[in-house]
């Protein structure tokens, strides 16, 4: 039956309507009413199906175009992954039609060019059904990647909570973005406590100010930093670390990463020693069978002083650091030229000497690709070493090598390590007072101010010393807690530095052990000042020291002012002390 001219002037502009509505929203719009006719469709249907347009005007029914849609490739509606699946035509427009009389009804579907769409249907109260097709390909495509970028932030942060090695990330306001749980239980806090905070809002101002300060440098120039540090936890314990810092990240976006490589397993008081559970093959071969050397034949050479021992072979640099040690010697083994480095640096920050250096081949090969300016002990070491270069095999017996009195040159050959004409001793720096021996009182005058030291870091021992040296005190230091209460109950000092972190005693166990005594003894024992010495920094570190009996704190590093400052504010006899120098 023909339409009226109202008729066909109402549809014409129905149709303009829903056109218009449809290029508008950038969608596909069909109407269908309660007896599945089609009463309008927007010509953007087209772009998703290739149907014959016949079937594209009102009163075609959906079953018919249902099932040129499935002829056009729509049978992969249904499907994950956009694929032909293996459904009949009539399964699959009985499926069509089932879903087309649901009240509601939307998936995000894939076609078989590989684009995706969004199908939405709703029935209206009076059956009219409306569905529009849209494309989302790009906002899938953005989901995608916002997914893989999750998944791999979500695999990338499980790795940093399974690294052994604290690691921290900060931004350019230098706030915590990444931590691992390696950092977290240093200070024990949550992840939640740590994100998007600055170090003052974590620690002392003292403390987050120099943080920030090596940190900031960093950001700025991009220079890698390198330190050698203790680290201390909240529960008391320390950690002996290398710490790096380095810059990633692009001009107006740095980001600076911190990690700490835990190195406690090869401190011995403070400074690195071989780990003997470890071993590493020496570079040079044995005089007689052309293969590595005895790992019990000890080293050449007992040179007097502070011996840097540079070998990879771990077992053979303990062999040797035994024998200097037990020969008068301080000695200590690093077995990595970026530990070497880093240690070296820090003995350079403490104002130290080192009076020799023996190194094996392989490690000058490693440090020869460093930057050694400002090291030039160590340059020209490593210059006499590669100069060396492999002995010649000599034709020696295993009884000979053995023997302790063998010729310094052939043992040279034999082990790889250099004769004394490689080790690099370098002049005395200004000031340098050579150190009493350790755990010794030093010539007691009572003119003169006495001060027992406990520190268990060999490092932070010498640099006691220097100071308490330069000041005019006398002076004990032992290496823990237990060791505290037997020197303070063998000669009462007039003053304790006590640090907190300390082997088989801890410094709050011994000053409550001493406080302890002091009551115990009726009044005959003198209250003695001690103070807590400690780079501890958390919220209720002091009231712990406190509570233990202390009487003040000082923070690490220690500095010849704030020492000398300390002393002075406890002991009342500042005429005991001499001018520096």
């Amino acid at each position: 039956m023909a339409l009226s001219e109202n008729e066909l002037h109402r549809y014409c502009c129905e149709a303009r309507t829903i056109e218009g509505l449809a290029s508008t929203l950038d969608i596909a719009i069909a109407i269908f009413d309660r007896n599945d006719t089609l009463i309008a469709v927007s010509t953007q249907f087209l772009s998703y199906f290739r149907v014959p347009p016949d079937l594209l005007v009102p009163g075609a029914r959906l079953r018919d175009l249902l099932n040129a849609m499935y002829d056009a490739g729509a049978q992969v509606l249904g499907s994950l992954n956009g694929n032909p699946r293996s459904i009949s035509r009539e399964d699959w427009v009985a499926e069509r039609i089932a879903i087309h009389w649901r009240e509601r009804y939307e998936s995000v579907e894939q076609l078989p060019d590989g684009r995706w769409i969004r199908m939405r249907k709703r029935r209206l109260p009076d059956g009219v059904l409306i569905a529009t097709i849209q494309d989302v390909s790009e906002q899938k495509r953005r989901d995608t990647e916002l997914s893989r970028i999750r998944h791999q932030a979500e695999l990338a942060q499980h790795i940093l909570d399974n690294l052994v090695n604290p690691v921290i990330v900060k931004d350019s306001a230098l706030r915590y973005v990444i931590v691992n749980d390696a950092f977290c239980r240093i200070p024990g806090l949550h992840p939640k406590q740590v994100l998007g905070r600055t170090a003052k809002e974590l620690v002392e101002p003292d403390l987050a100010a120099r943080f920030e300060e090596v940190e900031r440098r960093v950001l700025e120039t991009g220079v890698p930093f390198d330190a050698i540090e203790d680290i201390y936890r909240s529960d008391g314990s320390v950690m002996n670390a290398i710490t790096r810092a380095r810059r990633s990240g692009t001009p107006g976006h740095y980001y600076v990463t911190v990690s700490f490589d835990d190195v406690s397993a090869l401190a011995q008081n403070g400074m690195y020693r071989p780990d003997i559970t470890s071993r590493y093959d020496a570079d040079v071969p044995t005089a007689e069978t052309g293969t590595e050397r005895s790992e019990a034949s000890p080293l050449p050479g007992t040179p007097a002083g502070r011996i840097l021992i540079l070998d990879q072979d771990r077992e053979r640099s303990e062999i040797r650091v035994t024998e200097l040690i037990e020969a008068g010697s301080d000695a200590v083994a690093i077995a990595s030229a970026d530990e070497a480095m880093a240690f070296l640096d820090a003995v350079k920050s403490f104002n130290l000497t080192i009076s020799a250096i023996e190194m094996t081949l392989e490690m000058a090969r490693s440090l020869s690709g460093f930057a050694l300016s400002g090291h030039d002990d160590l340059r020209k070491a490593v210059e006499q070493r590669l100069a060396k270069g492999t002995p010649p095999v000599t034709r020696t017996s295993q009884a000979s090598m053995a023997a302790p009195s063998r010729p310094e040159a052939a043992a040279a050959a034999e082990t790889g390590m250099p004769d004394a004409s490689t080790l690099s001793t370098p002049a005395e720096l200004p000031g340098r007072v050579n150190p009493p021996v350790r755990d010794t009182p030093v010539s007691p005058g009572r003119n003169r101010i006495r001060v027992l030291v406990a520190e268990d870091n060999d490092v932070n021992q010498i640099v006691f010393e220097q100071i308490l040296e330069g000041i005019g005190v006398d002076f004990r230091i032992v290496s823990n807690g237990q060791e505290a209460v037997a020197a303070w109950r063998a000669a009462v000092p007039d003053l304790i530095l006590m640090d907190v972190s300390m082997p088989v005693m801890n410094g709050l166990q011994a000053a409550q052990a001493i406080r302890d005594a002091e009551l115990a003894g009726s009044g005959d024992q003198a209250h003695v000042p001690i103070i807590a010495v400690t780079a501890h920094a958390m919220t209720g570190d002091r009231d712990r020291c406190f509570a233990a009996g202390m009487d003040d704190y000082l923070s690490k590093p220690v500095s010849p002012e704030k020492l000398e400052s300390i002393i002075k504010k406890w002991i009342d006899r500042p005429d005991s002390m001499l001018a520096a120098g």
